[in-house]
Order: structure tokens, then sequence, then C-alpha cells
């Protein structure tokens, strides 16, 4: 599966690299990144992230480039599941929030909090582990996982340990002075241990009422989610045409394959790219045409046709009637006034 991370995960790195004298202009070249595809609400292909904070760390010389670009990165980077678990009751509710709905910024890794004879493990495990480097992505996990729990808890809270999959760094001193705790590696998993007193702790500022309409705003997202490859391929789909380009070419670099590649998985699932596109187009064309009062050109540039002439033929072949008519015939079953066009 082609998994997908919020573009928002990227937060901070291009300061991150200009801090260490790096180009970043051309490690994002080097991985296949565009500026426009760094909009926080956007999302980016998890292998390509991985590959990213990699060449980063190489390009800039930093081992732990993932762990520097932690210190930039918070509840500001989860959206709505960030501020859901800021108002969660306590510790343990807000790290149970943020394992269940961890895949709502992060398809292709996992969180989980488990608790022994008093002792809670908050694990990160990356799903590609094994097929591409992750060291990078398990450092900044670390660093960002600290970052919650002390801007929940208190800025000078440190957990009993910290353990890393990977062999001791050359240098020791960014870990020691980030974590405060004794460090373990050459683990199993990352994992960040402390006493499940904790999770007892209650978050002073949390607000029931809130919590529970941003669980409903979550919910409510689950069922827009891409959690297939055709779910996936139409949410790029849906994000290129805002940005002026929704080729095939475009959607494929987002999920860091080829085009004949995407091509191919899509046939194995039964469609294909320009079915798809059909669909999110004509998808988003209806709800235009039912709930604004703009115009059709307006619209068909919107959708990315070349011209308005272009989007009407293809609506009346999608449709059997033209854009116009239909907005009309939905106008006259619902008692409103056409707008002018």
């Amino acid at each position: 599966m082609n998994y997908l991370v919020r573009a928002a995960s990227l937060k901070g790195i291009r300061e991150t690299i200009d801090s260490l004298g790096g180009d970043a202009d051309g490690i994002f070249r080097h991985a296949g990144a565009k500026e426009e595809d760094l909009d926080p609400e956007s999302w980016f292909s998890y292998h390509r992230f991985l590959l990213l904070l990699e060449h980063a760390a190489q390009e800039t010389k930093c081992p732990h480039f993932g762990l520097l670009l932690s210190s930039r990165q918070g509840f500001n980077i989860l959206g709505p599941v960030g501020f859901v678990i800021q108002q969660a009751p306590d510790i343990r509710s807000a790290l149970r929030e943020l394992t269940v709905h961890f895949i709502h910024h992060n398809q292709g890794a996992d969180v989980e909090l488990r608790v022994e004879r008093g002792i809670a493990q908050w694990r990160f495990s990356c799903k590609l582990q094994g097929r591409v480097p992750v060291r990078q992505q398990e450092d900044l996990a670390a660093g960002i996982g600290l970052n919650l729990v002390r801007l929940l808890v208190s800025p000078d809270w440190s957990p009993d340990a910290v353990y890393f999959p990977h062999a001791p760094p050359a240098e020791l001193q960014p870990y020691r002075r980030t974590f405060d705790c004794p460090l373990v590696f050459n683990t199993d998993s990352l994992q960040m241990i402390f006493s499940e007193d904790l999770l007892k702790r209650p978050l002073n500022n949390a607000n029931p009422h809130l919590h529970k309409l941003l669980e409903e705003h979550l919910s409510r997202l689950r069922d827009d989610y891409p959690n297939d490859y055709r779910g996936q391929v139409r949410h790029l789909i849906h994000q290129a045409l805002t940005t002026g380009d929704c080729s095939i070419e475009r959607v494929a670099s987002h999920l860091a394959v080829g085009k004949r590649t995407l091509q191919r998985q899509l046939k194995d699932h039964g469609t294909s790219y320009k079915n798809l596109l059909a669909e999110v187009r004509f998808d988003i064309a209806k709800r235009y045409l039912r709930e604004s009062s703009g115009s059709l050109t307006a619209l068909a540039d919107m959708l990315c046709y070349s011209d308005l002439s272009t989007f009407s033929t293809a609506f009346r072949q999608h449709q059997g009637v033209s854009a116009r008519d239909w907005r009309k015939q939905f106008e006259s079953d619902h008692g409103r006034e056409s707008p002018p066009q």
C-alpha cells in the first residue's frame, strides 16, 4: 500500500536545513518534492517523506537531523487530532486518543500505549521498516512524543527511559540534552518509558463539550478518509485540482511511483486514472452547482478544464444534460432561483 502522511509533518524542515547550512531546494528536488506539496493540510507520500528525512540528514551531515527537526514540532502538526488530544480529560485519555486517531495524520506508522505492572510504554512503529531507512523518523517521533507530553504536563518533565531501535550515535549529547533520561539503543522498537501514575494526571484546561464536538468531527472525517488505494488516489486528485495541475504524473509523484506503475495499480483495482479524475471532477461540479451561485466559467477553471466549452461537453457526456440545465433542475426541485451565469 502507498501510505500517505499529512505534509504538516514537514513543518520546520526548511528552517532546520537552513540552520545547518544545507541546500533546502536541492534536498527537496532530490526527493521529488515541490513547494506546493508542503501545504500542511495536503497529503504526501510517506515513503518519500522518509527518504527526504534521510537525505536531509546526509546532506547536512547531521546524524540527529530528525531529533533536531522535532524541536520545531508539537500539537501544531497534528491538525484536528491535536485539538482532540488537548481536550481529553487526562493523560491516559490523551495518549489513547492519539493512538486511535493517528491514522488521520499518518497512514504509515502506528502508536501504541501499553501498561504493565505500573510501567507505561508508549511505542511508535513504522510500517515500512525494512524497506526504507527509518532512523530519522524514529528520532523525530521520539522528540515529538516528548514535546507532546511536556506540553500536557510540564516543560520540565522527562521520561524514565527512551529505547531506540538504531545503534548508539557517535554523538550522544543531543539525545541526552533533549530527553534528560537513560537512553537504550539497539532495542526491538522505539519506546518511551514512564510511570503509570502519569496517566492518571488530569488536564486542567480540558473542555468536555469541545472534546465531544471534536470527536464527532473526527468520526465524520472517517467517512471521507483515504483508507484504500482508490480512496488515496481520489484524495490526491482532489488535492491536485486545487494546484491547477491534475495530471497523472502529478498524482503519481505524490505516491512516489511512476506514471505506468500508477496506471497498472489502478487497473489491478478495477479502475483507471481517467475514471477517477472524472468521478472527482463531477462530484465537485455537482456540489458547486447545488451550493454555489458562482459562474460556470469559474467552475471550469476550478476543475482544470482548458475552457468552459470543454467542461460543458464533458459534463453533458457524463450527466446527460448541460451543467446549466442540471443546476436549473436542482433549483426548481428545491425552490431556489437560478443565479446569473
